[in-house]
This record gives C-alpha cells, sequence and structure tokens, in this order.
C-alpha cells in the first residue's frame, strides 16, 4: 500500500510519530510525503499487489460498504487517528 501524506498540514517535527502510526496500522506502506493547499491529512491511499481492499464507487472518501477496507474506509481511519495524534502531545 501506498500513502500520501500532506507536508502542510502535518508539522515536520511531528512527521515520524505520524509515519509510525501509519505503519502501525498498515505494516508494508510506503509513505510519500507531498504539499497539498488541501486541509486533509490523508491525500492519497493506493492499494499494493497484496492488497485485498474494494475499489468499487465513485470517490475515495466515499465507503461504498460500512465495515468494509475499502480505501475510503482506510482514507477516513488514518484522518481520524492522525487529527487524535496531532491534537495530544509530542512523542
Amino acid at each position: 500500500m501506498k500513502i500520501t501524506l500532506n507536508t502542510t498540514s502535518i508539522p515536520e517535527p511531528r512527521r515520524p510519530q505520524i509515519e509510525a502510526l501509519v505503519k502501525s496500522f498498515a505494516k508494508a506502506t510506503e509513505i510519500v510525503w507531498l504539499p497539498s493547499r488541501f486541509p486533509r491529512f490523508v491525500m492519497l491511499v493506493e492499494p499494493g499487489p497484496d492488497d485485498k481492499s474494494q475499489s468499487e464507487g465513485g470517490s475515495i472518501f466515499e465507503s461504498p460498504l460500512a465495515g468494509t477496507r475499502s480505501l475510503a474506509s482506510v482514507t477516513e481511519f488514518l484522518e481520524v487517528r492522525i487529527k487524535e495524534s496531532l491534537a495530544g502531545p509530542a512523542a
């Protein structure tokens, strides 16, 4: 899985903590950092060759089936976890 995170929304000193958080959820993950004008933390989640996520539906931000490990559900889960992590003290 490849996950693109937003350098504009995540302060540089917190990035190692956020990378550890993301990798604790998705073990075999390539993390890419890119700037964006959008306020989201997770800009893109791309499945890898071994990922079994569902790709049906329109937007990656809308899960077609509740409770599935779709790209939308992974994105939303990571958004919430990163927001909670950034709201707390730096590790």
